[in-house]
């Protein structure tokens, strides 16, 4: 019997309304994930639709939609601008099938997509189907009645997501899912797997184990880490939101600061914060200058033996351009048979425009991409985005992007939702920014560890009640 993709996370539950934006990082693009994270205009007009008459009667999505024999065009705006020839590829299979519904994928690049959709959906321009950042982002739009709601009736291939995907596109006043959970993310270490192979260095099991190793790296003339602080998206969403569950105790210690019985000065987070200050030996000399893509090219040229990066980084990654084996290892542990924490971020709902003049065929396409197949063919087009519906494990091609996947543990019991992706992300100053500026002083020698979390523990009381 196939093995199925893992009954994802059913064990833990969010709490509370879901906040914050963090999508994934993008391969030719500048920035990525939290960047451009301005909220799309909540005074736009309303104009929600309710999906009443919009149901799809096409059950598994091999009718041609209300279209009949006319053809129709869609458009799908996105972030994810390295990406257009995998979707492409993803369209020319739907079109097999669907031949009269052409799509169009047409995305711009991730710093300016927030500005851009804000920009469209206020002048009646948006796509008809449009990547939904997850948690308030999300929301944002969906309470601007910008969103088409969606159901297991609308959408049936839907049915195997399960409710903590849901729940990061779902209305904390409404209780409606206004996009469909299309993948998520998580975070850890990719590595040059030659490179360790021909000096016999392994992959680290604890944080000693992990400094020992650059050292080693160092030793050997070669830059241990490839990251830098020019793109404070990188520090928010990787290094901060992304690491910090292996020091204080995963989803338990997190969930326990939303309602305030731990803090950001506990001595286990000050802890964390004291082990990433240690990154910046293992950096670029020049690493206040690198960014993302810089990263993503100084690892490929093989001028760092160790990028710090998010899943999604093995679709970033061109590795027919690379003459090398590449490997990945989570985050260590602080003492050996520790539990490892991953941390994991909801990644990209697909959502339809309320606006849309083709509501039924926008519904057939999700359906259609939301089927046991074309979700494997996502999975192996776009490595490390990891689609949310059941689809069968042994039909990954990529051993890199099982291992990340596995990662997380057979029923994501390892998972720990990023720190700044929920509710902490709700009020101003928000703690993706405060984890932005005080990180990275941190990485730069510029403040101790002890002064970063004072000033993130102080900034989230200026609005957050329970740290009040």
């Amino acid at each position: 019997m196939l093995r199925k993709y893992k009954r994802f996370l059913t064990w833990m539950a969010l709490s509370g309304l879901l906040l914050a934006a963090a999508g994934c990082g993008n391969d030719e693009d500048a920035g990525a994930g939290n960047s451009g994270n301005d909220d799309v205009d909540n005074g736009a007009d309303e104009n929600v639709s309710d999906g009443d008459g919009n149901d799809n009667d096409n059950d598994n999505g091999d009718g041609e939609g209300a279209a009949g024999d006319e053809e129709v065009q869609l458009e799908i705006f996105s972030w994810r601008s390295g990406d257009t020839e995998e979707f492409d590829a993803i369209i020319a299979e739907f079109n097999q099938e669907h031949p009269n519904i052409r799509v169009n994928f047409d995305p711009t690049t991730a710093p300016e997509y927030d500005s851009a959709l804000n920009t469209q959906l206020s002048t009646g321009t948006g796509a008809d189907i449009f990547f939904v950042r997850p948690f308030a982002l999300g929301e944002n739009i969906y309470d601007a009645g910008h969103l088409e709601v969606v159901t297991d009736d609308d959408i049936p291939n839907m049915s195997s997501v399960e409710d903590i995907q849901r729940d990061i596109y779902t209305s904390s006043e409404t209780g409606e899912l206004y996009a469909v959970p299309f993948n998520y993310v998580s975070y850890g270490f990719l590595y040059n797997k030659t490179m360790f192979e021909d000096n016999g260095w392994e992959e680290p099991e604890t944080w000693d184990d992990f400094y020992s190793l650059l050292d080693e790296i160092s030793d050997s003339g070669v830059t241990p880490l490839a990251l830098g602080t020019a793109d404070g998206w990188v520090i928010d969403e990787i290094v901060a939101s992304g690491f910090y569950p292996s020091f204080v105790g995963g989803e338990p210690w997190r969930e326990n600061l939303l309602v305030g019985e731990n803090r950001l000065t506990d001595p286990e987070y000050v802890e964390f914060l004291e082990n990433i200050a240690q990154w910046g030996d293992y950096m670029p000399s020049n690493f206040e200058g690198i960014g993302y893509v810089d990263a993503l090219q100084m690892f490929m040229a093989e001028n760092a033996a160790i990028w710090v990066t998010g899943s999604w980084a093995l679709t970033d990654l061109d590795q027919d351009e690379i003459a090398f084996d590449i490997d990945m290892f989570q985050s260590p542990v602080q003492n050996a048979g520790d539990q490892r924490w991953v941390g994991f971020n909801g990644g990209a709902g697909l959502g339809i425009n309320s606006d849309s003049e083709h509501i039924e065929e926008a519904k057939t396409f999700l359906n259609w991409l939301m089927a046991e197949d074309p979700q494997a063919l996502v999975m192996n087009l776009l490595p490390g985005q990891f689609p949310t519906a059941d689809v069968p494990l042994d039909q990954i091609e990529d051993e890199v992007n099982l291992k990340w996947l596995e990662a997380g543990g057979a029923d994501g019991e390892n998972y720990a939702v990023g720190l700044a992706f929920d509710v902490l992300n709700g009020g101003d100053p928000t703690l993706g920014t405060l984890q932005m500026e005080n990180v990275t002083d941190l990485l730069e020698g510029h403040i101790t560890a002890e002064e970063a979390a004072e000033n993130m523990d102080a900034g989230l009381s200026n609005w957050y009640e329970p740290f009040q």
